[in-house]
C-alpha cells in the first residue's frame, strides 16, 4: 500500500470511529496545552454526560507538546476517561518561537501535582486531521473548544477551509478586549504565543454561514476567581466519595503552585479560572453575555504583538467574525464547577470511551 493511500485510509478510519462513538450526546472536541487550568477544564468536561468528548487535541503552549500530551492523558485517566483519544498536534508555533508558561504552571505543567504515567497509543493522527475528521462526521453539530494557542485550529482550517461552516459552535479562551493583557500590557498568552495562527483563525471564522469565534477573554475570566477556601470547600464536599481522595490530592497540589505564583506576582493567593470557563461556555453559552464585532490580531507591532483588536464601532467595514464575552454569571459558573468536581468524585466521568475494534473499522 502506498504511503498516501495508507494515510487516506487512516483518516477514513478515524472519521468512522469518531462517528461511531458520539451518537447519544453533543459531540465535543477540546484543544489544549495542558497546564493547571486546562487540567481543571478537562475535569469539568469529563463530569458532563451531555457532552460526548470525541477527542482532545494537544499543542505547544503552556508547556511543550510532549508534556501537554502526557498531562492530558494523565488527567483524563484521573477522571476515569482514559479511553478518550488524545491527538498530538503542533510542536512549534507558526510565529517566532515564544516562551512557555512554566513559570505559572511549573516545569511539568501541573504544578506540584504528580499523576501516574498514562498509557501511550502507538498510532495516532495529527490533531489537525482529527479535528477535520470530527467536523466532517458531525457537520453542523460539533462543538469545538480551544483553551490553548490556536496553532492546531489554524492548521485545520488551512487544510479544510470549510471548517467554520462544519462546526456548530467554536469557543476559545483567548484575548484581552477591554482588559490589560497577562503576558504583555496588551496581549493575552494564548493569542500572544502564536499571533499568526490566531489571525488565521479569526479571519477564517464568522464569514457567511460560518460559526463565529466565541471569545472568552480576560475581560470575563478575571471575574471567575477561586481561592484556597474554595479548594477546601470542594475537598470537604468530596471527602469520603469513591474518587474523592485522588481528586482532592490533585486539586490541592496543582492549585497550590498557582496560588504561590500569584502571591509572588500580584500579592494574592488566587486562581483565575480561564480555561474552565471556556469549557463551561462551550457547554452552556448562557453563562456569558457577548457582543458581536469584527476582531483581528496584531502580528507585527513593536509593543502590541498578540493584541486582539476589536472594532466595536464598525469602522473597518468588515463582517463581524466574533462574539466577544463582555459579562459572565460568575456565581453560577462557580456552582457548576463545584458540582462537577463532586460528580467526578462520585465517579460521574468514570466510564470507558466506546470505540470500534480496529478490525471493524
Amino acid at each position: 500500500m502506498s504511503p498516501h493511500l495508507a494515510e487516506t485510509t487512516r483518516v477514513s478510519c478515524a472519521a468512522r470511529e469518531i462517528a461511531f462513538v458520539s451518537e447519544l450526546a453533543e459531540p465535543l472536541v477540546i484543544d489544549v496545552d495542558t497546564g493547571i487550568d486546562d487540567a481543571f477544564a478537562l475535569l469539568y468536561a469529563c463530569a458532563h454526560d451531555e457532552a460526548q468528548i470525541l477527542g482532545v487535541s494537544t499543542v505547544v503552549g503552556n508547556v511543550s507538546l510532549a508534556a501537554a500530551t502526557r498531562n492530558t492523558r494523565a488527567v483524563l485517566a484521573l477522571a476515569g476517561r482514559g479511553g478518550i483519544p488524545v491527538w498530538p498536534g503542533a510542536a512549534t508555533a507558526m510565529s517566532i518561537a515564544a516562551k512557555d508558561a512554566s513559570e505559572i504552571h511549573g516545569q511539568t505543567g501541573l504544578g506540584h501535582a504528580v499523576l501516574p504515567e498514562p498509557e501511550e497509543p502507538s498510532d495516532t493522527l495529527h490533531a489537525a486531521d482529527s479535528i477535520i475528521a470530527a467536523a466532517r462526521s458531525h457537520s453542523g453539530r460539533l462543538i469545538l473548544c480551544a483553551t490553548a494557542p490556536l496553532t492546531n485550529i489554524a492548521l485545520a482550517v488551512m487544510r479544510e477551509p470549510e471548517l467554520p461552516r462544519l462546526v456548530k459552535r467554536f469557543v476559545i479562551m483567548g484575548g484581552a478586549f477591554s482588559e490589560p493583557g497577562n503576558v504583555t500590557p496588551s496581549a493575552e498568552f494564548n493569542i500572544w504565543h502564536d499571533p499568526e495562527a490566531a489571525r488565521i483563525v479569526f479571519r477564517a471564522f464568522g464569514g457567511v454561514g460560518g460559526a463565529p469565534v466565541i471569545a472568552i477573554g480576560l475581560d470575563v475570566t478575571r471575574k471567575t476567581i477561586i481561592d484556597e477556601s474554595d479548594i477546601a470547600a470542594i475537598e470537604s464536599r468530596i471527602a469520603g466519595k469513591p474518587k474523592g481522595a485522588k481528586l482532592t490530592s490533585f486539586l490541592e497540589d496543582a492549585s497550590r503552585f498557582y496560588f504561590e505564583r500569584m502571591e509572588k506576582t500580584i500579592g494574592k493567593r488566587i486562581f483565575t479560572m480561564h480555561d474552565p470557563l471556556a469549557i463551561a461556555v462551550a457547554l452552556d453559552p448562557t453563562l456569558v453575555e457577548t457582543r458581536r464585532a469584527a476582531v483581528d490580531v496584531e502580528t507585527a507591532g513593536r509593543l502590541t504583538t498578540g493584541a486582539t483588536i476589536v472594532d466595536w464601532r464598525g469602522q473597518w467595514g468588515r463582517l463581524a467574525n466574533a462574539e466577544v464575552a463582555v459579562a459572565v454569571d460568575a456565581d453560577r459558573f462557580r456552582r457548576l464547577f463545584f458540582d462537577a468536581m463532586a460528580g467526578l468524585a462520585e465517579g460521574a466521568g468514570d466510564r470507558t470511551q466506546s470505540r470500534l475494534p480496529r478490525s471493524d473499522l
